[in-house]
């Protein structure tokens, strides 16, 4: 729990944890699709929960009398735990010169000495190959490296042994954080028929030095207890929520959440809600970048745009706002593909 606290306290007070210096986009463009896919897939996870978080604190008011507007500062966090570290999976990958120049040399293949050598490097460059792809996702540690295992061919009569190369300019961008953090600024407004709608947006924090983030969304959340004549002791209702979620040029993301919640408002001053709710979760991101590879003819660029769903379907999220005259403070852990917690604090009436 107190681990938890913890996590809770630095979305507030650590809005960006990543320590390389190499960006995204610069680390993505030396990965084929199919390791880029593995290896981004932690992070679109947790962007999917992070965005379906958040949003309810407790149902409103059934009372048709007055007007209820607050304004919240949201943290949210999505935990990574050790099974994300790391990933291993086979795809096509092409091969830069450098990287042809090491493999033929480790198979003892001398240019100084084998005339038809450039020959030799130039077929190797002009196929795509189907390699073994392993290693430090991007959450892993940055101390280790993606590597590409290249099987073994035979060109031109000559036998090229199979050879593992390492890429050094692709390791865990994130370095084993714990955490990855998104803060939003919400809006919610309630005063209608039971009903409460909320708006989302935030602009311009760099996320972990993946990029900087711009976030829009919007929902809204109904009490039936405003149907009955004789409400039931604690409120039961339905929601719907939905968000746009970009970081930087490569990750953009969407979400909805449908869900069932309940709460109970205990006190009057000072009150305190306790609340749950269980959702079905989707979300959907796209990977968009530049893979940039050698071919005889010289360095090659195109750009990828890999689509993709996130793992989250089922999520069930308990919590508490405490309620003080003007001030509203909320916290909540949602079990999920990705275990996420929240922390917001709001101002209104």
């Amino acid at each position: 729990m107190a681990k938890m606290k913890t996590y809770l306290w630095a979305l507030f007070l650590i809005p960006s944890i990543g320590i390389y210096s190499q960006s995204i986009e610069e680390t993505l463009s030396y990965l084929s699709s199919d390791a880029a896919t593995e290896y981004s897939q932690p992070a679109v996870t947790a962007f999917g929960s992070n965005m379906s978080s958040g949003w309810f604190t407790g149902l409103p008011p059934t009372s048709t009398v007055g007007f209820h507007a607050r304004l919240r500062f949201v943290g949210v966090g999505s935990l990574f735990t050790d099974d994300v570290r790391r990933f291993s999976t086979t795809g096509q990958f092409q091969y830069t010169s450098q990287q042809a120049n090491d493999i033929l040399i480790a198979s003892g293949l001398d240019p100084s000495f084998i005339p038809n050598y450039d020959e030799i490097r130039n077929e190797l460059l002009n196929q795509v190959w189907d390699v073994r792809i392993e290693g430090p996702t991007i959450t892993g540690s940055a101390n280790e490296f993606v590597t590409v295992e290249f099987p073994g061919t035979t060109i031109q009569g000559v036998t090229i042994n199979p050879y593992v190369v390492e890429m050094t300019d692709v390791k865990g961008f994130l370095n084993n954080s714990d955490m990855l953090p998104t803060p939003a600024l919400q809006l919610d407004l309630s005063g209608f028929i039971g009903t409460g709608v909320s708006v989302r947006y935030f602009s311009g924090v760099n996320i972990s030095n993946l990029g900087k983030m711009n976030v829009w969304g919007a929902g809204f959340v109904h009490n039936i207890n405003y149907w009955f004549e004789d409400p039931i002791p604690i409120d039961i209702g339905f929601g719907y929520y939905f968000q746009r979620f970009d970081i930087g040029d490569s990750f953009k993301n969407t979400a909805s959440q449908l869900g069932l919640y309940i709460s109970k408002s205990i006190g009057t001053i000072v009150s305190i809600v306790p609340y749950m709710g269980l959702t079905y979760e989707s979300s959907k991101s796209k990977l968009d970048y530049d893979y940039r590879f050698d071919t005889p003819t010289g360095p090659q660029e195109i750009n990828l745009s890999i689509d993709y769903e996130g793992e989250n379907l089922v999520g069930l999220t308990v919590g508490a706002t405490i309620i003080f005259p003007v001030i509203s403070l909320n916290f909540d852990y949602k079990v999920a593909q990705s275990q996420t917690g929240t922390i917001g604090i709001g101002f209104g009436f």
